[in-house]
């Protein structure tokens, strides 16, 4: 988030202003896109550094206070491409399918994974607060692969969390957004906003649907609003294999991965 403000930074350093006391707040309201998400993204940047430096008395005042910040420019999630999605489920690398599958299949978010821990996988479901998941035949594959895996690396740990790394194998703490994002190789969101759209589709956008299966509520509906939107329409056809075989059934929703 910090690195919103460099272009900031960068013009005030080129203006000659040598330090942030000396950055006033007509400064900022200068440099300041006029709305959106670039705006909303430098003013959080900006205070992100202000804000500290002002609690340890290093600048006297926050010329970023009482300035309006303004609202993101609302965007339309997109789905993933077929062949990425493949890839982060491959099973070479053992943590990051199983990340993978969690979100890919049941939309887990990031700090969700992060808090995941290893008495709420039981019976082939997964115990989140306040929904039960029956977890899909590929995640439970990849699953116990990882503990395996788990168990293997750090076989005396007392960290009761799902997902370790090498820093809070040794400890109890969980691990971090960015580490899972980092061996995801990607956000989580893109992973889980696929998900969610595929559900979407194969319920013509029933909202209840959405909300039952994921936890959502009033969430559901960025989801079901983009059914019938030219672009998710042309990514579904450049990414839809083959006509199945006469014969041949899928469950909405379910999805064919290997």
């Amino acid at each position: 988030m910090v690195t919103n403000a460099l272009p900031a930074l960068r013009a005030w350093a080129a203006q000659g202003k040598d330090s942030l006391r000396s950055i006033t707040r007509d400064d900022v309201l200068a440099i300041l896109p006029d709305s959106g998400t670039p705006r909303v993204d430098m003013l959080q940047g900006l205070r992100h550094i202000l804000w500290p430096l002002k609690n340890r008395r290093i600048i006297f005042t926050d010329p970023t206070a009482r300035i309006f910040c303004g609202t993101p420019t609302p965007t339309s999630p997109l789905p993933f491409e077929v062949d990425a999605l493949r890839e982060n489920l491959g099973e070479q690398h053992v943590p990051r399918a199983a990340l993978a599958a969690l979100a890919v299949f049941h939309a887990l978010s990031s700090g969700q994974l992060c808090r995941l821990k290893t008495t709420d996988l039981r019976d082939g479901r997964l115990f989140l607060p306040g929904r039960t998941v029956l977890l899909a035949d590929p995640v439970r594959i990849r699953l116990a692969a990882y503990l395996d895996y788990r168990n293997r690396r750090w076989p005396r740990t007392a960290n009761p969390h799902l997902f370790l790394s090498q820093t809070t194998g040794c400890g109890v703490e969980l691990v971090s957004h960015v580490w899972i994002n980092d061996v995801l190789g990607m956000p989580t969101s893109r992973l889980r906003e696929d998900r969610l759209l595929h559900e979407a589709e194969a319920t013509c956008g029933e909202p209840r649907r959405i909300c039952d299966l994921f936890g959502l509520s009033v969430a559901a509906l960025r989801y079901t609003g983009t059914i019938d939107q030219p672009g998710l329409i042309e990514h579904s056809l450049r990414n839809a294999g083959p006509p199945p075989r006469q014969g041949a059934e899928q469950k909405p929703g379910d999805h064919s991965w290997p």
